[in-house]
């Protein structure tokens, strides 16, 4: 975490969206506990508290009145998923040894990957 995040409520709420995205997409039951939040984030318990109490108050999460687990709301899950999409967009559309060009051999063909690089370590 960076010292921008730790000192800045839209960052840190921003941050919040994406962990209970990332939670939600990965099936974790029961990550959504307090504790656990806490431990993902590595802010401080009060900050935590601060921004799940304003996103609760917004409409962005929903705390279950029996496990007291936070969970994304229809509009939250929509904010969440666009965070989440501009923060790792550059990791998600470029498979393992493949380039940027989508027309390239390499992301049709494995071995292909291999001249794709060899390629371009003579155009540098």
């Amino acid at each position: 975490m960076t010292d921008d995040v730790a000192g800045d409520p839209i960052a840190r709420r921003d941050e919040l969206l994406e962990l209970l995205y990332w939670f939600e997409g990965e099936g974790f039951r029961g990550a959504a506990a307090f504790d656990t939040i806490v431990r993902f984030l590595a802010q401080p318990p009060d900050a935590v508290q601060a921004t799940l109490d304003n996103l609760l108050q917004r409409g962005d999460v929903t705390q279950d009145p029996r496990s007291g687990e936070y969970r994304l709301s229809e509009e939250g899950r929509r904010e969440g998923a666009r965070r989440f999409a501009d923060e790792f967009a550059p990791l998600l559309g470029q498979g393992h040894g493949e380039c940027n060009d989508p027309n390239c051999g390499c992301h049709a063909d494995p071995g292909g990957a291999a001249e794709c690089h060899a390629r371009g370590r003579t155009e540098q």
